[in-house]
């Protein structure tokens, strides 16, 4: 940022303010070694200090591309041996972090793999037409493992989850 504001100022030494002079500014993975609070603002800081800017940046944080819902978006994906390019600013409007993970850079989930391994394995034993007591011992480890997985986004939705979920027990229990 100094070294750009340097530029501006040599480069339009005449200028009341060299900051708001138009420019074109390439910055490749600019999430790079920012903390996630300034991989969500880094645009609109860089925007709000140089008006006249283009920046044109790449950036692999779902943060960064979540945040940059007013930038014109373009992803590149590639398709066998083809790159394709979604132009589509929109396309990520209002999702969560979790949803840019897995639908723009295509994780299969957000989960952490040990417990996506072990709700798969769940997921195997459940099809099963009959369960042994293996199946039902391992059922049993496997809850133990996964623990009760968040749902929701807030943690008033979580808490709201949690008692609907005990209070489910406890009508069982009636």
């Amino acid at each position: 940022m100094v070294d750009l504001a340097v530029r501006l100022f040599r480069r339009y030494p005449q200028s009341p303010d060299p900051l708001a002079e138009p420019a074109i500014v390439l910055v490749d993975e600019i999430d790079l070694h920012l903390h996630p609070k300034w991989q969500r603002t880094i645009m609109d800081f860089l925007s709000d200090r140089f008006p006249n800017t283009q920046f044109i940046v790449t950036a692999h944080s779902p943060l960064v591309v979540q945040a940059a819902q007013e930038a014109n978006i373009v992803l590149l994906r590639r398709e066998g041996d083809r790159v394709v390019i979604d132009n589509d600013p929109e396309i990520i409007r209002n999702w969560r972090v979790d949803q840019v993970l897995t639908s723009v850079f295509e994780l299969p989930t957000s989960r952490p793999p040990q417990i996506e391994s072990a709700l798969q394995r769940r997921e195997e034993i459940l099809s099963k037409a009959h369960l042994t007591v293996e199946d039902e011992a391992e059922l049993s480890t496997l809850a133990q493992k996964i623990g009760s997985l968040p749902t929701a986004e807030s943690s008033q939705d979580i808490e709201a989850m949690d008692i609907i979920r005990r209070a489910a027990l406890l009508m069982n229990q009636a």
